[in-house]
């Protein structure tokens, strides 16, 4: 990994989230979390971005703000959008086709919280690096 004067990775984006560009998003995700150095967690990283993404899509109109950074020791991941609401992990039957991403993000990071804010709330997540 690369670091100028102490500056660690960071990506920001304003999105509109379209689940058809998902892939995509999850793709160069993956790549930029690589030339970061960070390959060992890229692809868990990209599945919880992916789930909140979703989220967002579903359940907050799609538009939001996404920054992942480098602190070690963890990869910080924080989705914004404009509501309110608290999201909250639901028990769903073993057939139900949705419903699961907060279970998938709790058991994925290392710890994850919402936090309201003036302009709506913000999921931040946590996922610890592996030690070297």
């Amino acid at each position: 990994m690369v670091s100028v004067a102490g500056i660690e990775p960071e990506l920001r984006l304003s999105l509109t989230v379209v689940p058809k560009e998902l892939r995509r998003v999850r793709r160069d995700l993956v790549e930029r979390l690589e030339s970061w150095g960070c390959a060992a967690v890229a692809d868990v990283a990209a599945l919880v971005v992916v789930e909140l993404l979703t989220n967002v899509h579903k359940h907050a109109g799609g538009r939001c703000e996404l920054v992942v950074r480098l602190e070690a020791p963890c990869l910080l991941i924080a989705v914004s959008d404009p509501v309110s609401v608290v999201p909250a992990k639901q028990q769903q039957s073993d057939t139900a086709e949705d419903g699961r991403g907060l279970l998938l993000i709790d058991e994925l990071t290392e710890r994850w919280e919402t936090v309201l804010t003036a302009s709506g709330k913000e999921i931040r997540c946590a996922i610890r690096m592996p030690k070297r």
